[in-house]
């Protein structure tokens, strides 16, 4: 007889890299749905990701990968891509801890609105391959300080950015009695989780974030919750 929704998937395994947002994204929502799974460090820097090992599981070459078994049919199932693996541990344990998505189908609109600027419009623009191409591209014809690649990485970071703090300034204006997170909402959502690792990469580039008082204000709501506290790059560097 197959087993129930929230036991069939067993020894849960996430492999990403401690600086990688979309890594820290998967380790919000795994949090959030109390799930215990094993952490696998894969150092993208010094390219494991480029492997020909890992690029049998992952043809992208990219962190993270959440691999678990369907007890079902004792198969190994691996999904790459954060929205993907979110959406799996979603659907794969509804009933375990919390959602990060809320109830309400245009608010739960909204979240994900929120994530797919920051998935589809920010964060591909700030990837080291991205950046090593361009760099690769215009060798020789400008001198920038920083780079040519990392140049146009924080320059689609900041419209970015800047994008996302007049959506969550709009939404949160509709909402009577707004909680501290992105939406208004009294809990994170999916909105906050691609945010705030947003915003650690901003700052990595230098970007001037003073200029968004919203997303700073939504930012500390989230770094004094505990999903987001222990999920925290710098605490999972001091462990791999």
């Amino acid at each position: 007889m197959p087993s129930t929704t929230q036991s069939r998937f067993a020894n849960v395994k996430l492999r990403g890299f401690w600086r990688s947002s979309c890594t820290w994204r998967t380790r919000i929502a795994l949090l959030a749905k109390e799930i215990p799974f094993e952490y696998e460090s894969i150092n993208i820097l010094d390219g494991e990701a480029a492997s020909a090992d890992f690029e049998k599981d992952n043809p992208m070459r990219q962190v993270p990968i959440l691999e678990c078994i369907d007890n079902d049919t004792g198969e190994k199932i691996r999904i790459f891509q954060s929205v993907a693996i979110i959406e799996f541990i979603h659907e794969a344990f509804p009933v375990s801890g919390s959602s990060l998505y809320p109830s309400d189908i245009v608010a739960k609109a909204r979240v994900r609105e929120i994530a797919e600027v920051v998935n589809a419009g920010i964060q591909p623009l700030q990837n080291l391959s991205a950046m090593a191409l361009i760099d690769e591209l215009s060798a020789g014809m400008v001198e920038i300080q920083l780079g040519n690649g990392q140049k146009f990485a924080k320059r689609n970071i900041e419209s970015g950015v800047e994008a996302l703090e007049k959506i969550v300034v709009e939404i949160r204006q509709k909402v009577v009695d707004p909680g501290p997170f992105a939406i208004g909402s009294h809990n994170p959502t999916l909105a906050d989780t691609f945010i705030i690792p947003q915003m650690y990469n901003a700052r990595r580039f230098c970007v001037e974030l003073e200029e968004y008082p919203m997303l700073i204000s939504v930012e500390k709501a989230c770094l004094d919750h505990p999903w987001f506290k222990s999920s925290h790059p710098d605490i999972i560097k001091k462990l791999e």
